[in-house]
């Protein structure tokens, strides 16, 4: 699939803001599955900037500003070719041969470079519950362990937008039963890690789909997802309950949402309020 993309967001302040020094993480990556056609990053008002790839591996635009100003918005723009998980080793419960064991898994040449991906964060701590239930279902192949502490999560939460905040944990959002994709993902990534699965936080944009006329916008969103490694990453999605098809698009990925969060950054002045907007239209 041929999607075109268009992500503005930024802040409005109560007055005016003096200086303000900001980090973007809102460019497609051109990696397996995906192509990315353009891209464009504009900032308004015209600030400094300048780009680089962070540790994770997600591109980083970087500016800042040094004049007055009401309302700082960035605009990023994309064309990119997507293309889905075409193998259906969730529905059919599989496992490539060359997938690795919980021996290997647990190997300290495997353990030491994953350690980031493996460590439980504040945000991702699971449960209890969540971690005991995890470890019931550790006791199959990796590949499929992850699979199904994944749809644990995905039976156990109900989507529900304004129920939590950008700073809720794992164990506020197991709690209270209820969350949004960022929620569905840290739940995952902790009950995931509980078992000894690496995993990682993956952001992007998710096409809510249509009819395949590939003519019309329509109002997509900001997303997230999770990979697990077992001698590749394997990607799922928790809040949809499903393997990616070639409606979503990568952009960064990270240990979770503070690794990745599209927009952040520090100014001086009063308070702000934010505002995200995404149109996604299909091209072919």
């Amino acid at each position: 699939m041929r999607l075109s993309i268009d992500h503005q967001t930024g802040f409005r302040y109560d007055s005016p803001v003096s200086s303000s020094f900001n980090e973007a993480r809102m460019t497609p990556v051109t990696r397996e599955g995906q192509t990315v056609w353009t891209n464009r990053i504009t900032i308004e008002p015209t600030a400094w900037s300048f780009s680089y790839v962070d540790y994770w591996g997600t591109t980083v635009t970087t500016f800042e500003l040094h004049e007055p100003h009401e309302r700082l918005t960035v605009h990023a723009q994309a064309v990119v070719d997507t293309r889905g998980d075409e193998i259906a080793w969730d529905t059919e419960r599989r496992s490539p041969r060359n997938d690795l064991g919980w021996a290997a898994l647990r190997d300290p040449g495997v353990i030491d470079p994953m350690t980031d991906f493996l460590t439980v964060t504040s945000r991702t701590t699971p449960p209890p519950e969540l971690a005991a239930r995890a470890a019931d279902v550790a006791g199959q192949a990796p590949r499929l362990a992850g699979l199904d502490v994944c749809r644990i999560v995905h039976d156990h939460l109900s989507y529900k937008r304004g129920s939590t905040t950008v700073n809720s944990t794992a164990a506020d959002v197991w709690d209270l039963g209820t969350g949004v994709c960022q929620d569905y993902t840290h739940v995952a990534l902790g009950a995931l890690r509980s078992i000894g699965l690496p995993a990682r936080y993956v952001s992007g944009y998710l096409h809510p789909g249509g009819d395949g006329s590939g003519s019309g916008t329509v109002t997509g969103e900001s997303h997230s997802w999770v990979e697990w490694w077992c001698g590749s990453w394997v990607s799922y999605d928790p809040t949809q309950g499903q393997r990616l098809t070639d409606r979503y698009v990568r952009v960064g990925q990270g240990r979770d949402y503070g690794d990745v969060a599209p927009l952040r950054g520090t100014y001086s002045g009063g308070s702000s309020e934010m505002f995200v907007t995404v149109s996604m239209t299909e091209l072919g």
